[in-house]
């Protein structure tokens, strides 16, 4: 079993890494930074195997769906103020161990990545160091066992973010994209906190396992208020709606933090919350039912913003909120250890998605596909690597997506009551939409001729009198330059291996057999260790497998035929205008927040409140206070002339004064 000195090593590897290149590295070999990603990969990688020994401790203590084994350490006095008591402690459990290997996992292959994406870029070492706390801060997160040092790591986790997003600074797009992120995500937080602040004033434990025991939980609409408040911090994090407005943005960063925020951090953090507090949503069929229900919406809702995005990272960004969308109806209908599975096979094939979008980018200077096109004979690796992330993504059997996607429209095909029923057609859809926005731009990046990549946006934008749009690290002055080739072996090498998890992960994992063994595998053995007492996984079922692979064949199918007769969309598209408008627009919720809200609600009345209060009461308080001051000052030097015999005279006006009061009134 692994002990728990190499529990927190997870942890603390990553730490050590960010300290070590940000107070040395950085400051000391800034003109040779390349040992940065070197500390990196070597500290993440050691993380990782370290999770694996996590991983097989975990499987090694399980007994299987009623005997799901939390490994016990020993717990550390962290703060004791009057009867508040907070120890620090590790967890180690399926849930724990899968999340660990997850991000320790996708990280390290990002890490890899971005030693050929950042070449070159002034803030390498600082890059390298944020990454590495990024990773510090999702293990803390996950090992957390109190309810309080998990949120101080998720604060964490949202700091880092704040700092990848925002990383080109001098970009006012990033550095606005980076603000959006850290206050959408702060209104989620919010909820959260208020969730750990009723549980203390109400006298339950905050350590995690207490909590899920039914420990002082409370019933009725109290347990539902207080699965809200917990569901709120994962909608603000992990971008479903209506806080999703921050994730499209967030592409402002370096395309390898985009993989690991949507793939293994931050989005994912949501996800683990709700399935860590999985029993107190239990406890309120309200709960569960707002969780399924926003989860549902949330797939469908992102999907159709999908369908008419030109930006490669805007579509896979929506592409991330509407898988999302399908993790937690599945959380909200029951199935846990589904929702868990497809998180899992998810973390490959979206890291991988976004690792092409870098690939591409390199090469061709741009993130606007409609600038692209021709590319799979000049990038083949990135090309297939690309077209099986989009199967996978899809749910087409074999690929790992299919297996998890399925088995969530199982849960709800199966699954009682109206609720159930509304998230499977609404899943449903998702996957049919899903299919036309994923080769929607594989059609549009590797097929047909190459449009000229940034040059030939560049041109048209001063043609029409737009600023120049740069690429991403591109410095101001820089010319936009088209190197059409394959990305080098170190950017290709981990969209490799992430492709062959795309592929092998979800059967290998979790077949969903129709017997006890399933080509040598035995079915069903994800669920079985990632679950809770009392939760079984469904039977396989061939049609509905057929279905819904078909439906997305549909999809695939609309694509193509978009892609081989563009004429046709423009003629079948012309009385949806209106539709398409809205969906360019987002729904127009960015105006609706920025414009409305922020703008003509928070800055014109509360913080034009807060400036005229400023201003007017205490800027006057503050003056007046200095004018006594000044003039009291004033009045007391009068009586400061330097003649001795003023002062006598005033010392024996005084004690005159002091013995006649004495006599009048001592007595």
């Amino acid at each position: 079993m692994i002990p728990e000195a190499a529990v927190w090593t997870i942890f603390f590897l990553p730490l050590g890494a960010f300290l070590f290149i940000a107070l040395v590295v950085r400051p000391f070999f800034n003109n040779s930074p390349q040992q940065s990603g070197l500390i990196a990969i070597i500290a993440i990688g050691g993380s990782l195997a370290l999770s694996a020994w996590a991983l097989q401790s975990a499987i090694s203590a399980s007994g299987g769906p009623a005997d799901q084994v939390t490994l016990a350490f020993p717990l550390h006095e962290w703060v004791t103020v009057g009867s508040l008591n907070i120890s620090l402690g590790v967890t180690v459990d399926p849930l724990t161990s899968v999340m660990l290997v997850v991000a320790t996992g996708v990280s390290l292959m990002v890490q890899i990545y971005s030693l050929g994406y950042m070449r070159g870029d002034p803030g390498y070492s600082r890059y390298f160091a944020i990454m590495c706390l990024f990773t510090a801060s999702m293990a803390g997160l996950v090992i957390s066992s109190n309810i309080v040092q998990m949120y101080v790591f998720w604060e964490l986790v949202g700091v880092c973010s704040y700092l990848l997003i925002g990383f080109w600074f001098n970009r006012p797009a990033a550095a606005a994209a980076a603000k959006k992120a850290f206050i959408v995500t702060r209104i989620g937080d919010f909820g959260f906190l208020i969730a750990i602040l009723y549980l203390f004033f109400n006298g339950s434990s905050l350590a995690i396992a207490d909590i899920n025991a039914g420990e002082a939980l409370p019933a009725g609409m109290a347990a539902t208020w207080l699965a809200v408040g917990i569901f709120a911090g994962a909608v603000g994090k992990s971008a479903q709606f209506p806080l999703h407005v921050w994730l499209p943005d967030a592409m402002e960063g370096p395309t390898p933090v985009s993989a690991l925020i949507h793939a293994a951090t931050m989005v994912a953090a949501g996800v683990f919350l709700v399935a860590r507090f999985f029993p107190v949503f239990e406890n309120s069929t309200d709960a569960m039912t707002a969780v399924a229900m926003v989860g549902a919406f949330t797939a469908i809702f992102a999907a159709t913003m999908g369908l008419v995005m030109n930006d490669i990272k805007r579509v896979l960004a929506y592409s991330t909120v509407s898988q999302l969308g399908y993790m937690i109806a599945a959380l909200g209908i029951g199935a846990y250890p589904v929702a868990i599975f497809h998180l899992f096979n998810h973390a490959f094939f979206k890291a991988l998605l976004f690792m092409g979008a870098g690939s591409v980018n390199h090469a061709t200077g741009t993130f606007d596909m409609r600038y692209m096109g021709g590319l799979r004979r000049i990038m083949p690796w990135t090309y297939i690597t690309m077209v099986i992330g989009s199967l996978s993504l899809v749910g087409i059997f074999p690929f790992a997506g299919f297996w998890s996607k399925d088995e969530i429209l199982l849960h709800a095909w199966r699954g009682d009551g109206t609720v159930a029923a509304i998230v499977f057609w609404l899943l449903m859809v998702s996957v049919f939409l899903t299919a036309v926005y994923s080769f929607r731009m594989i059609y549009m990046t590797f097929h047909g001729e190459f449009k000229g990549g940034a040059s030939a946006e560049a041109e048209e934008q001063e043609e029409r009198g737009d600023p120049p749009r740069r690429a991403q690290g591109q410095t101001a002055g820089a010319s936009h330059e088209v190197h059409l080739a394959e990305s080098p072996v170190i950017m290709v090498l981990p969209m490799l291996v992430l492709a062959v998890g795309a592929v092998v992960s979800g059967y290998v994992a979790n077949p969903l057999g129709v017997s006890d063994k399933f080509l040598g595998i035995e079915a069903h053995w994800f669920s079985n260790f990632v679950t809770l007492p009392g939760l079984y996984p469904e039977k396989f079922s061939f049609f509905l497998a057929v279905i819904s692979v078909g439906v997305g064949v549909a999809g695939m199918a609309i694509a193509t035929a978009m892609h081989l007769r563009p004429g046709l969309l423009g003629v079948v598209g012309r009385p949806f205008r209106g539709v398409h408008k809205l969906l360019s627009e987002r729904y127009y919720m960015d105006h609706l927040y920025e414009g409305q809200i922020v703008y003509r609600g928070v800055y014109r009345v509360f913080a034009g409140t807060m400036d005229w209060f400023d201003s007017r009461i205490v800027d006057n308080v503050a003056e007046f206070a200095g004018w006594v001051s000044r003039n009291i000052g004033r009045a007391i030097s009068v009586f400061q002339t330097g003649q001795v015999q003023g002062y006598a005279v005033v010392v024996a006006v005084g004690v005159t004064l002091i013995v006649g009061a004495f006599l009048i009134w001592g007595q």
